[in-house]
């Protein structure tokens, strides 16, 4: 089985990938585990979208050690950032740098 990392999966775009992963479990193709990342898993809309994950757990990109952290173990990784998180291109890109050194230290196959 390949675990495959949903950077926020609480949000609409992540969300809609973690519940297309559990609609293929259900239909019978148990390949992939699905651990969705969150910088607040705590938040209203995360405790929403765990049920339909396997794991869950907290991941900020701004920490590039975090994001190893989540992408352990994980054959890859679907990626989106939060341009609305700070209204900043240059703190998106930034960002995007972190996630991309985060899966090279972790070794991921597909991102």
């Amino acid at each position: 089985m390949k675990t495959i990392a949903v950077i926020g999966a609480s949000g609409m775009q992540g969300g809609a990938v973690v519940k297309a992963f559990h609609e293929l479990k259900s239909s019978g193709n148990a390949e992939f585990i699905i651990r969705g990342l969150s910088r607040d898993p705590s938040s209203e809309k995360a405790e929403a979208i765990k049920p339909f994950t396997d794991e869950f757990m907290k991941a900020d990109a701004d920490d590039v050690e975090s994001m190893v952290k989540a992408f352990d173990g994980c054959y890859g990784a679907f990626v989106v950032t939060d341009f609305y998180q700070r209204f900043s291109a240059k703190h998106e890109m930034e960002t995007t740098r972190n996630i991309k050194e985060a899966a090279k230290k972790a070794g991921l196959k597909h991102v």
